[in-house]
């Protein structure tokens, strides 16, 4: 399977060949496409496009061009003012792990880290953030800013440091097999496990604690010339049916495979970005999710054929085994005539011996066939009845961890094939809901209550204005939370009488959108009064500013409205995901799923996306692409301000039901 993000090995080796060349080199701009930052650099000869993408990759890049449709972000703003036009005075890892620093002349750093949820942040002189690619707070560190940055943990071992024997026996004790010793004991990629215990000749799947002196030996000088090669900064490729990966050293295991391409580069940068652009996020651009399933599905029908095998082949060597103890007698008697006769007349003499089918002196082994037996029976060399048992069980064994191995293989197949599903089908339900019909209401705040009525709130004074003059009639309800800076909210009553629950439904986005959510209150005073009791006439010698409006006569109060905000998914009869807001208790009959907001410290844009995820981890597999493909501006437009996500739930609607 193709790993989706820069090893130890890769980032070394960029560092020591192109992150070298790039010290002195001016920052002439910098771009974003998606979670890429693209910097452009520039020198005398030099010209430059860097990828650098947090938790997964920074290289030169040659597949990704600035965008031409400029965004624009906190981090981008802020780098641009900070790092622009300014000189990189060097690049280097921090510490012995997976992040790039970036120091430029003035003192600011750019950080970005590989590891898994990694950020790129910005950082001043005196290393506190001042913006970054997401902000989280967890148990090992803040992100945020204003916040001193703090590095994640890092690896126990610095996997860039050649192991002794000794080292490398310690490292790989109690572990399963070679390969996994490797990557747990020394942080090694898995790509350069595999690399290494071909390279010393040792079976992958082999115990740690079955190797000798010679082997360790070997497997550490295998690790050592693996780390120096991959210094040297070239690149390869490698691509087939299941394999997808670049690295800094040559894939020796791969070369001989007739079915896998390997491919050279002068630099482990453009190995980089080709292998990043096959693996490019379905959605940004066109085919991709065709072409990663075809080699999924690839994969999948050789693990399946592999897995029959291996198991076939266990099957096989234990009830061969089982045979042999079972005929012990039978058996150790042809052992001994070939022993016999091998020692006195050499191979040519062995043929001779009942029982003997066929002999190999080439490999040192003869062919016994005996009657009861299921199929014949290879013998070594000097080996004993009691050994060939032994080895049979050994070699079963041996077959069961691959088919193992290649279960675990389907799995995983199978798990990006389902994940890709659900990335295609949020593709095209965020076209669905991109291109869904609006109604007029929606360009407002806006609630359907339980009873039925529409309630419509100003966005900003403008708004204001044009929902209370165009849309207030006598008979409709104004209402407006007892704050200044609070939407004028109508309740559009259409003859009939609203309930007390009607208009608490309708007072929550009086509430949530008023000033009172921003300033971070508990709860607010909501009033109601009849249209006709609304005027935009100030009395004798007064002035209402644009949005106000002046309520005459009795106003109603409602008990007060607690700042929460339920946020849910919601299908138009298409299938287009929508966002609706009200109630907790309402939203939950008419959604899918919902969260329930409180005013909080999360960026308008980081609550949405919160939104998306926590919808979707709610939802039951077949649904989960509704929320992941409900637009994040859409989500972003309900919500409030800042906030904090307190619940997650699934909702009482499901999916075909009517009503």
């Amino acid at each position: 399977m193709a790993r989706k993000s820069m090893s130890i090995l890769d980032l070394e080796a960029w560092l020591g060949k192109t992150g070298s060349a790039l010290a002195g080199a001016r920052l002439a701009n910098i771009y974003q496409v998606g979670d890429v930052l693209l910097l452009r650099f520039k020198a005398p000869g030099l010209d430059l496009l860097v990828a650098a993408e947090p938790g997964r990759r920074i290289h030169a890049t040659r597949r990704l061009q600035p965008p031409s449709t400029p965004r624009q972000t906190p981090l981008l703003a802020l780098a641009r003012k900070h790092l622009r036009g300014r000189r990189l005075e060097a690049i280097e890892r921090l510490g012995w792990d997976r992040i790039a620093v970036l120091r430029f002349q003035g003192g600011h750093s750019l950080l970005v880290e590989l590891v898994p949820r990694g950020v790129a942040a910005l950082l001043d002189e005196s290393g506190v953030i001042l913006a970054a690619s997401r902000y989280m707070e967890v148990r090992d560190r803040i992100v945020k800013p204003k916040q001193p940055y703090k590095p994640p943990p890092p690896p126990a071992r610095n996997p860039l440091e050649p192991p002794t024997p000794e080292e490398l026996a310690e490292s790989l004790a109690g572990q399963r097999d070679v390969v996994r010793g490797l990557v747990r004991g020394l942080g090694l990629p898995g790509e350069a496990a595999e690399e290494a215990a071909y390279r010393a000749g040792i079976e992958a799947s082999r115990s740690p604690d079955s190797l000798g002196r010679g082997e360790l030996e070997a497997l550490a000088d295998a690790v050592s010339r693996l780390i120096r090669e991959s210094l040297e900064g070239r690149g390869y490729l490698a691509v087939g049916p299941g394999v997808l990966e670049a690295t800094p050293f040559r894939p020796t295991r791969l070369e001989g495979r007739g079915d896998v391409e390997v491919r050279a580069y002068d630099s482990v940068d453009w190995a980089l970005d080709e292998l990043f652009h096959l693996l490019q996020e379905p959605g940004t651009r066109g085919g991709s999710v065709d072409a990663e399933k075809a080699k999924l599905l690839a994969s999948l029908e050789e693990a399946r054929r592999t897995l029959g095998e291996y198991e076939e082949r266990a099957r096989r060597l234990r009830r061969l085994a089982e045979a042999v103890a079972a005929n012990y007698q039978a058996v150790e008697e042809a052992v001994r005539c070939a022993e016999e006769a091998r020692r006195r007349g050499g191979w040519e003499a062995v043929a001779s011996c009942p029982g003997v089918a066929s002999v190999e002196a080439s490999r040192g082994s003869y062919t016994l066939r005996i009657p009861d037996l299921p199929e014949p029976l290879t013998v070594r060399a000097g080996e004993t009845v009691d050994r060939v048992i032994v080895r049979l069980y050994a070699e079963a064994g041996e077959a069961e961890a691959k088919a193992r191995r290649a279960r675990e293989a389907i799995e995983r197949a199978e798990e990006r094939l389902a994940e890709l599903e659900v990335r295609a089908r949020a593709r095209r339900a965020a076209e669905l809901a991109r291109t869904r019909r609006r109604e007029w209401y929606e360009k407002y705040h806006w609630i359907i209550t339980r009873g039925g009525f529409l309630a419509i709130g100003g966005r900003d004074a403008s708004q204001n204005e044009s929902v209370v003059k165009r849309y207030l009639g006598d008979e409709d309800i104004f209402m407006h939370a007892d704050i200044h800076g609070a939407p004028a909210v109508v309740v559009k009553t259409e003859g009939r009488t609203p309930s007390k629950g009607d208009l608490l439904d309708a007072a929550v986005i009086a509430a949530a959108y008023s000033r009172a959510w921003k300033a971070g209150l508990g709860s607010v005073r909501v009033y109601w009064a009849w249209g006709r009791q609304v005027s935009k006439s100030p009395p004798a010698g007064e002035y209402l500013a644009r949005g106000a409006f002046m309520v005459y006569g009795r106003k109603n109060y409602l008990p007060p409205i607690p700042m929460r905000l339920a946020l849910g998914l919601a299908v138009t009869e298409e299938g287009a995901p929508m966002a609706i807001v009200g109630p907790e208790d309402l939203v939950a009959l008419r959604s899918l799923a919902y969260v329930v907001l409180a005013p909080g410290d999360l960026r308008v844009e980081e609550a949405a996306e919160a939104v998306r995820e926590r919808l979707a981890r709610v939802l039951p597999a077949g649904e989960r692409h509704l929320a992941l493909g409900l637009p994040v501006e859409e989500v972003a437009r309900r919500i409030p301000g800042r906030s904090r996500i307190l619940a997650a739930r699934r909702g009482s609607k499901r999916l075909g039901a009517p009503g």
